[in-house]
């Protein structure tokens, strides 16, 4: 007899135990999902607050439909920037000039990323912007959507390695701040870049 009541109290037990386990693994379930969900509700998106066109408007000059930086390329001098078209007040034909001696290949390693740029128009001559000057060479593009990431890219890049005809180039400061500052510019004026999906820049 006292062995058959404790074999009852020995199932009593484990049967009390089996049934507490599934109470304490869900209360465990419960507190994981409400710590995700403390996480999630504390991530929040950066808000970037655009320059408005009335600040931007002392970088620039106009010429005719054209708009380009102050202190764009002159005749003489080597380097790259951002320029457009603004008939009727609306930005279009978002345009690179690029001009690195005889070169048409240019490759830059922004931020460890390698690009390339290959400059689809030939060479020619122009005496836009250029006073007192005839003509001059340069590399001139419309951008294209894929290119704009290049641009974005190279404006708030912190490490630029950029080589042209085998030498090494330092893009400045001023260089990336124009760039910047033009893009904001056309944007300000409506501007829309072209759905063509064929590009100048290339990714490696």
């Amino acid at each position: 007899m006292k062995k058959l009541i404790y074999s009852l109290a020995v199932l009593s037990v484990t049967f009390s135990c089996n049934r507490a386990q599934p109470t304490n693994t869900t209360t465990e379930e419960v507190a994981k999902a409400d710590t995700i969900e403390t996480v999630e509700d504390k991530t929040e998106e950066p808000v970037v607050e655009k320059a408005s066109r009335e600040s931007l408007e002392k970088y620039f000059t106009k010429d005719g439909e054209w708009i380009q930086v102050k202190n764009a390329l002159s005749a003489d001098q080597t380097g790259l920037y951002v320029y457009f078209q603004a008939p009727d007040d609306v930005a279009r034909n978002l345009r690179l000039r690029i001009q690195y001696g005889d070169a048409a290949t240019y490759k830059f390693t922004i931020d460890g990323k390698l690009y390339t740029y290959k400059a689809n128009r030939s060479k020619s001559s122009d005496s836009r912007f250029v006073e007192g000057s005839g003509s001059f060479n340069w590399y001139d593009d419309g951008v294209k959507r894929d290119d704009l990431k290049f641009l974005e890219a190279l404006a708030s890049s912190k490490n630029v390695e950029f080589k042209a005809s085998g030498a090494s180039i330092t893009i400045s400061e001023e260089t990336k701040r124009n760039i910047q500052r033009t893009l904001d510019y056309f944007e300000s004026m409506d501007g829309l870049l072209p759905r063509s999906n064929m590009v100048n820049i290339r990714r490696l």
